[in-house]
């Protein structure tokens, strides 16, 4: 029976990495780099692992930890747990409450392995539900890479090839952005999330840590003649898979086609680096249908992971935690659209006045 065990920060820096690799459905979102970067946005990395009889490592799961008033605890994890799932049983559970010492425990995963009906049942007899309010929608498009760059380009649809080429025609350049300017990646989202009536995608902040921490994060923008940034595009890499983390294109970039370009030009470093499979993120048709049609007619296929999961310490903390999740999920949808709207609208008139406008930036309250 597999023991689980929590890795101090210290074990983890030097070998957490290296035992993640060996499992064939380690994520980015399980690194020791994710786990720095969720640290700096106020969350505790825990380091858990199972070990055989052996010693080996046979799962492993990170997470991320909250804690709260009377010994209540939120532990939230991304893409895992990774290796054998017959672990996540019992033992999983008592492992997170000795280790943290707290009583009571809510604990949500968000699995990105392909969704197996074995897998499924095996974490319904463990104790763990699927969530009632989901974060994500469980499904994405996986874009094969162990081919030719020509075979590649022969998989894309005819539009979407269309469209590449004229975008080549644009007078566009994508290259490689080596030092990025976070404020420069916002007014691309926010360009982007007004025209489509997107709730905010990115704060400031996260764009800030993330180019302090992911070493992984591979990213290329596209600009006009005038060095104007249009689009970007980047995929985090681990092993020889990638995960597209950043994507936006703003109201210009659409109008230049620039997306496709610099997707293609995400792909075409991928494919140098000899990545075998790149992961366009997640996908929503009802919802967000333009990015799925995009997605797809670059010859990706659709895949439905594993998903989230949940399990609580007792049954009222399990409800209550899933409520507080989708409450809280539904007020930063709210606050993120009244801030849009702060900065669309026009000023109103008054009568003789001149009316004067105060900008900020969202969630800079």
């Amino acid at each position: 029976m597999a023991r689980w065990e929590l890795l101090s920060d210290e074990q983890a820096q030097v070998t957490w990495d290296e035992s993640l690799l060996r499992f064939a459905d380690s994520s980015p979102f399980q690194t020791y780099e994710w786990a720095q970067y969720k640290r700096s946005l106020g969350w505790q990395p825990c380091y858990w692992a199972a070990f055989d009889d052996n010693g080996k490592i046979v799962a492993m799961m990170l997470g991320g930890l909250k804690r709260y008033l009377f010994g209540v605890g939120l532990v939230l994890c991304e893409g895992g747990p990774v290796g054998d799932l017959s672990t996540c049983n019992d033992s999983l559970h008592a492992a997170m409450r000795e280790t943290t010492g707290l009583k009571r425990i809510y604990c949500r995963f968000r699995c990105d392995r392909q969704r197996e009906v074995e897998d499924t049942l095996r974490l319904t007899s463990q104790g763990w539900s699927r969530s009632w309010f989901g974060l994500t929608s469980g499904y994405s498009m996986i874009l094969p890479l162990d081919r030719s760059e020509e075979q590649v380009m022969a998989g894309c649809e005819r539009n979407w090839r269309r469209n590449l080429k004229n975008s080549w025609e644009r007078s566009l350049t994508v290259k490689r952005w080596e030092n990025p300017n976070p404020a420069e990646v916002i007014s691309v989202y926010l360009s982007m999330q007004k025209a489509k009536n997107l709730e905010q995608q990115h704060t400031l902040q996260e764009v800030e840590e993330i180019f302090n921490h992911l070493e992984s994060l591979v990213l290329f923008r596209c600009e006009d003649e005038d060095g104007e940034l249009l689009s970007l595009s980047g995929c985090l890499v681990i092993g020889n898979r990638a995960v597209l983390l950043l994507s936006a294109c703003g109201e210009r970039g659409r109008e230049t086609l620039a997306a496709y370009a610099v997707l293609w030009g995400l792909i075409k470093h991928c494919l140098s680096l000899g990545i075998k499979e790149l992961d366009l993120a997640g996908i929503d048709p009802v919802r967000n249908p333009g990015v799925h049609r995009f997605k797809r007619a670059s010859g990706a296929k659709a895949v439905e992971y594993l998903g989230e999961w949940d399990w609580a310490s007792s049954s009222w903390l399990q409800w209550f935690g899933n409520w507080a999740i989708s409450r809280r999920q539904r007020l930063e949808k709210a606050v993120s659209t009244l801030e849009t709207l702060k900065v669309s609208a026009p000023p109103r008139k008054s009568s003789g006045e001149i009316p004067v406008v105060k900008l900020r930036h969202p969630k800079a309250a």
